[in-house]
């Protein structure tokens, strides 16, 4: 039986409905640690990007994990982080014996100690901060496309109309105006949440200053024909 810290971590406020949920994170944990007999002494929340290698809670993590020698254990690699330098770092780390190394519930048989072991967590990382930066450049590219229709970024105000076919064709104006960005959340693979989270802060708001609602978004993307 080994000691655990985990470590949970949403990149917004909203995430909640994937399976980078903090609910469902801590149920994938849990399991995994109920199935190895491990014991969790410790656990860290944190709502931040995972390109950020300074954050609070995991460093918090960290020092409880370094403190015990205890097992650093997260839901999914991505979630440790999208930074290949930091997951590397992490890894010798546990090698020169400064915690008692990392566990994936993703990947709960891979062993970073191991030579094929660091080989696989070090691709994966790879992969997650390259999907990162795409993210990242995909979001700005489609920010830059709704710029150069034309598109305030001050927010959404589609009016009072009193015509329905007046209404759904401002409607889909209105969802034509976020398609770029909607399309690279799709792509992403985001919760209608955290696309709404992504439109608000991009100036998308409904015509009250509001987000857009999770409806209001999946609307959205039927009438644009987005899959």
């Amino acid at each position: 039986m080994a000691e655990v810290v985990a470590y949970f971590r949403v990149s917004t406020s909203r995430q909640g409905e994937s399976g980078y949920g903090l609910e469902a994170q801590q149920v994938a944990v849990e399991a995994l640690l109920q199935r190895l007999g491990h014991n969790l002494v410790g656990q860290f929340t944190e709502v931040e990007s995972g390109r950020r290698a300074d954050r609070p809670q995991l460093k918090a993590a960290l020092a409880e994990a370094r403190r015990r020698k205890a097992v650093l254990c997260v839901a999914k690699l991505d979630r440790l982080a999208r930074d290949v330098e930091l997951i590397a770092g992490l890894v010798k780390e546990t090698e020169r014996n400064g915690f008692g190394g990392l566990l994936f519930a993703d990947f709960p048989d891979v062993d970073p100690a191991t030579a094929e072991g660091e080989l696989f967590i070090n691709q994966m990382a790879a992969f997650a901060q390259f999907e990162a930066r795409r993210i990242s450049q995909r979001t700005k590219a489609g920010l830059a496309v709704a710029k150069a229709r034309g598109v305030q970024l001050g927010g959404v105000r589609p009016g009072t109309i009193k015509s329905n076919e007046a209404a759904k064709q401002r409607a889909t104006d209105s969802a034509e105006r976020v398609r770029p960005i909607l399309e690279a959340m799709v792509i992403k693979g985001s919760t209608l949440r955290e696309m709404a989270s992504g439109l608000a802060g991009a100036g998308f708001l409904t015509r009250n200053g509001q987000p857009l609602s999770p409806t209001q978004i999946k609307r959205m993307i039927t009438r644009l024909g987005i899959s």
